[in-house]
This record gives structure tokens, C-alpha cells and sequence, in this order.
């Protein structure tokens, strides 16, 4: 054997000798090439397009370079090949070293292949063909035209079981081959599994885009994968991917650790069933679909038009291919859904149950999560009795659904849809402490019923107790009584009113828009209020004020430690007084026109006199 090593670590032809130790061109049925020059970069090695290079076998990235090539960027050297990689017949067809080798096919093709030990990546029509078994290591991309390989036999390959490596069609009229009239290699793969003597090894089969195909040489023509397929076996993974539809009339199994992974159009086989696995994903299914294992809305809407039956899990958000939850929520549309089938929402997800008098199954769903009801629907309200969420439409019960979980606190909100209704399950929107019985609480208020645009949740507790309320949503409306309140949404963005009512008051904004109230109107003793995080934009109004009665003065560095400002006080006569610090600010700032004083007098309407007051907006 003639050893040759490749020796600049920078690209180069494989044509020039000068790349070479010893200082000639590996072409002979002899050569054992290594190409692994130390590089703190990346390089390849280009066969142009037109030449045949022989070897007898090439190792590549086996020392210097292992660890360059599972690196990003790869730093490491690449082979690309625009003509021909001959091994000689008589050898093993070996190209050895990092699995993560960067090979490119760029139209060229390897004759005589074994084992090859690297990340294949094809663009244009590739023929791998020979007298040996061809055993892809790692991953066979096809990005465009047709690879073939038709090689004597197919290592990952037992019988009707694809049982290692991971191939890939991604791209617009990409094509994988298997088998093929060369050597009359039939295949016919009904199950794809992970390779039994490799625990840790798994193998992948991708359709990824529109127009992709996995082929199979049936002895007369190709015929595509769909028409075979059957089962997905344990560590095994089939992508339908890009969008892609695929039809077949083989029910498809998916098995204890099997997955079936969709980011796909339509499909449609005679039935899908989830025996111990996962189908995971976003698409429509077109089939009756068994779930003994767990269902995965993610990424996108996933539609099952068919029923949906089983004892196993649905759930949205997890990928199980990364271990990564999505915060972005999914869309998981069924129909008929048997009793058995419990769906584990993760909030911020949809079910759409487009026919929900077909719906027995059991819904775990969090604040945040949305259920919509098709069919024509309607409903005008949803209320909570016991594990049944209760539908009424204008007061009468039209339907109901399972529920389970923990709902304490929760609202569910209806709103009507064409052709539908929409709930929303919304959390506790306020935290309450009654600081005067010491009771502490959650609370998901009520819609909001007042006049304000933009604001959709009110807590109104009109008491002589002392309460802390903190707002957990943002757009509220809270209004307290005359007790010594705390009120803050500084959690929460929005538009927020804090109405204080009467006694003194610590009121908190947020980062959005807020507007608070302050009520002198029937005090009995002093008041002394304070806004903080007031900022431009908010207005800060004290009710039961006016420029006749009562004397305005203002004062700086007022309020408790941390929090001073200034403040803004009314005295008058025979009545408490009233002040109302807005922490941060000075004197000054109402005269420079940062804060902007005024008084006025409310409108008066049906049970409601008209009103002074005295309100400070911030510019």
C-alpha cells in the first residue's frame, strides 16, 4: 500500500501533487490517503468535476482535526467531490474518521463506497453505486436532483427494517434512491428503528419540503416510500417536514420511543395509531388517530379531522427532539374525541373543538389557554360547577365540558365568534391582603363593566377595611373604600385606573398608562396619599376639592423614606386636610409645566351629582 497525506491545510485540488506528501497525486488502487493537516480553520479538498481519483481507502479528520469538526464554525477539512471517488474494487470502500466530516456532492459521485464516516451533503444527481454494502455512518442530504444509491447491498438495512443512519430530501425536487438495477437492489422499508447494537444511536428519515421523495427500488421502477412504511420503531424518526402532504393507504404505528414529527401540509394515511410514541407538531391529519402514547401540538395549528381515541396523553408546547418547551403557545383543532383522551393545555395554547357535542375527553387547561367552540355554537357564558364548565346561553345550559386541574381564582370569559365561541381562561388577575383581619386571597375580579377604553378586568371591594391589592394583569380598574389601601400594578403594563376611594393611600403605577383617584368628599379625618411611579402621561385626580373653598400649597421632600416627593395639600376651614405626595416630583415641576394643575367639576348624570376636584397630569 502507497500512503499519501495531505499537507498545505489550506483548499486545493486534489489534481496537484504538491498538496501531497510524498509530493504525488493518490490515484492508483493502492493509496491510503489521510486528509488531516492541522488547521485553525477550515479547508477542502476539491475532485473537479471530470477527474476519477482511485484510492484503496481515505481517513479524514481522525486526529488533528476530530474535534474541528464538531464545532461550530466547522474548523476542520472538507472533501468535495465534482467528479469521481473511485475505490478500488478489491478494498473495503472506507472513508474514515470524525462522523461530522463535511462531504460535499456537488454532481460528483463514489463508486465502490463502504463505509462512509462523515455528513454527506448532495446538490444535482449523485450516483453511489458499487460492489460493496454502502453503510452511511451519520447523514445523507439531498438538497436538489436525485441520489442514488444502488449499491450490492445496503448496510443499514435488514429485511423490510431501515435500522441506522439518518437520509434527508430537503429542497425543491430533492430525491433519495434506494436500490436500483445496477446491482438489482430491492427495497421494501416497512419499519424504521433505531440500530439494536447502538443504545445511544438512533435513526431519521426526512421528507422535508413540498416537493421531495424517498424512493425505492421495487425491481421494475421506483416506487415511494409512502407505499411501504408502516411502523415506527423505538429510536426511530420520521420528519414530514416543509409543508409537505403525504398519503398512503398504510395505517402508520408509531412504538414505544418512535417518533412521527410534522411540520406539514396534509396527511393522510388510513389511520395513525400511537402505540407508546410520540406524533408531534403542526399539520393536518387526515385519519382516525389512536393515541396509547402522547400527542404533541407544536409550532403551529395541528388538526386531526379524524377521530381522536386512546388512553394516552395530549399535550401542546414540548419538543421532544430538544427537550425545549415553546413559549409561544399552539393550536391543537379536533373533532370527535373520545372519553379516555385527557388534553394537557400549557397556557397560551388553543383547542378549537370543531364539533364540541363529539368531545368526551378531559381538559387540563391553565390561565392563559383559549377554548373555542365551532359548529355554530353559541354560548353566552361559562361557569364552573365542580369539574364541569357549565355553558349557558342566555341563562340556559347548552352544554358543558370535563375539566380537571386547579381553577381557583380563575375566570372564564365568553366571547361570541362567527360561526362560534370563544373562552378564555383567565387567572387570578389580583392578589388581596386584608390587612385589617389579616385574610389573605386571590381573586380574578370581573370583566370590566365602566365606560374607560382599553381596560378589560375590574376588583372593586368598597370596604372600611385595610387592603393590599396587587395587580397580576395589566388593563384593571380597582377601586377600594375608605380604609388605608395599597394598591399597585407595577408588575403589569397597560392602562390602569386606582381609584383609592376615601382615608389615605398608597398608590403604585405601572409602566403603561395609569390614572388614580383620590376621595375627600365626606372625610373625617386627615388625609395624606401617595402616588409613586407617576410618570408622563398619568393623570392623578382628588375628588371633593375646589379653588373657592379651599387653600392649595405645595411643598417638597414629603412622604416616607424613599418615596418623596411633592406634595400637594388642601386645607380648608372646619374640614381635614388633604394631601397628595407624587413621589419623584418636586415644586418646581409644576411650575416648569412637568406636572400640569388644575381644577374642575365633573358632569353630573343619573345618581351621580357633580363633583370638584383638583387632578395633576404628568407632560
Amino acid at each position: 500500500m502507497a500512503s499519501y497525506s495531505w499537507t498545505t491545510g489550506v483548499t486545493g485540488d486534489w489534481n496537484t501533487a504538491g498538496n501531497w506528501t510524498p509530493a504525488a497525486v493518490p490515484n492508483d488502487p493502492t493509496a491510503v490517503v489521510t486528509i488531516d493537516a492541522p488547521t485553525a480553520t477550515n479547508y477542502t479538498v476539491i475532485i473537479a468535476a471530470n477527474e476519477v481519483q482511485t484510492v484503496n481507502a481515505l481517513s479524514m479528520n481522525a486526529a488533528n482535526n476530530l474535534l474541528g469538526s464538531n464545532t461550530v464554525p466547522y474548523n476542520a477539512a472538507g472533501l468535495e467531490i465534482d467528479g469521481t471517488l473511485n475505490f478500488d474494487p478489491g478494498s473495503a470502500g472506507r472513508l474514515s474518521g470524525s462522523l461530522q466530516t463535511y462531504i460535499v456532492l456537488n454532481g460528483g459521485n463514489i463508486y465502490n463506497p463502504g463505509t462512509l464516516d462523515g455528513f454527506l451533503q448532495a446538490e444535482g444527481n449523485v450516483l453511489l453505486t458499487g460492489v460493496n454494502g454502502l453503510y452511511v455512518t451519520n447523514w445523507l442530504q439531498s438538497l436538489a436532483g436525485v441520489v442514488t444509491i444502488d449499491t450490492k447491498s445496503i448496510a443499514e438495512m435488514t429485511g423490510n427494517t431501515l435500522f441506522d443512519g439518518i437520509f434527508e430530501a430537503k429542497g425543491p425536487g430533492a430525491v433519495i434512491n434506494f436500490g436500483g438495477p445496477r446491482q438489482n437492489l430491492i427495497v421494501n422499508i416497512q419499519t424504521i428503528e433505531g440500530p439494536p447494537l447502538i443504545p445511544e444511536g438512533w435513526t431519521e428519515v426526512f421528507l422535508n419540503g413540498s416537493v421531495t421523495s424517498i424512493g425505492e427500488w421495487n425491481g421494475s421502477g421506483y416506487v415511494g416510500l409512502d407505499t411501504t412504511l408502516k411502523e415506527i420503531g423505538t429510536r426511530g424518526t420520521f420528519d414530514i417536514l416543509g409543508g409537505r402532504n403525504y398519503t398512503t393507504a398504510n395505517t402508520l404505528t408509531i412504538d414505544v420511543g418512535g417518533m412521527l414529527n410534522l411540520q406539514a401540509g396534509v396527511v393522510a394515511p388510513a389511520g395513525i395509531n400511537i402505540n407508546g410514541g410520540v406524533v408531534q407538531g403542526f399539520g393536518e391529519i387526515n385519519a382516525p388517530v389512536v393515541n396509547n402514547g402522547d400527542l404533541m401540538a407544536l409550532g403551529g395549528n395541528l388538526h386531526i379531522i379524524g377521530a381522536l381515541t386512546g388512553v394516552g396523553l395530549v399535550q401542546f408546547d414540548l419538543d421532544h427532539k430538544t427537550g425545549v418547551t415553546s413559549p409561544t403557545g399552539s393550536i391543537l383543532e379536533v373533532n370527535a374525541v373520545g372519553p379516555s383522551q385527557s388534553i394537557l393545555m400549557n397556557g397560551n395554547d388553543i383547542l378549537v373543538l370543531d364539533t364540541p357535542g363529539a368531545f368526551q375527553g378531559v381538559i387540563h387547561a391553565k390561565a392563559g389557554d383559549q377554548i373555542d367552540l365551532g359548529s355554530g355554537f353559541t354560548a353566552t357564558s361559562a361557569t364552573l360547577s365542580g369539574n364541569v364548565l357549565l355553558l349557558q346561553n342566555g341563562g340556559q345550559t347548552v352544554g358543558g365540558l370535563a375539566l380537571a386541574g386547579d381553577y381557583t381564582g380563575d375566570s372564564f370569559a365568553v366571547t361570541s365568534l362567527t360561526g362560534g365561541t370563544q373562552i378564555n381562561i383567565e387567572g387570578p388577575n389580583f392578589s388581596v391582603v386584608n390587612t385589617t383581619t389579616g385574610a389573605t386571597g386571590i381573586s380574578g375580579g370581573l370583566p370590566y363593566s365602566g365606560p374607560v377604553a382599553g381596560l378589560q378586568h375590574e376588583y372593586i371591594n368598597i370596604t372600611t377595611d385595610s387592603l393590599n391589592i396587587t395587580a397580576t394583569t395589566p388593563n384593571s380598574f380597582i377601586h377600594t373604600g375608605s380604609g388605608t389601601d395599597a394598591i399597585d400594578v407595577s408588575g403589569v403594563n397597560g392602562t390602569n385606573v386606582l381609584d383609592g376611594g376615601g382615608g389615605s393611600n398608597f398608590l403604585v403605577g405601572g409602566t403603561g398608562h395609569d390614572t388614580f383617584f383620590l376621595d375627600a368628599r365626606g372625610a373625617t379625618s386627615n388625609i395624606f396619599s401617595t402616588v409613586d411611579n407617576f410618570h408622563a402621561g398619568d393623570d392623578a385626580t382628588i375628588f371633593g376639592v375646589d379653588a373657592t373653598d379651599f387653600t392649595l400649597s405645595t411643598i417638597d421632600n414629603a412622604g416616607a423614606p424613599g418615596h418623596t416627593g411633592v406634595a400637594i395639600g388642601f386645607s380648608a376651614t372646619g374640614k381635614p386636610t388633604v394631601n397628595m405626595v407624587i413621589a419623584g416630583y418636586t415644586v418646581a415641576d409644576l411650575a416648569s409645566g412637568r406636572l400640569a394643575g388644575s381644577f374642575g367639576t365633573t358632569t353630573a348624570g343619573p345618581g351621580a351629582p357633580a363633583a370638584t376636584y383638583f387632578t395633576v397630569h404628568g407632560n
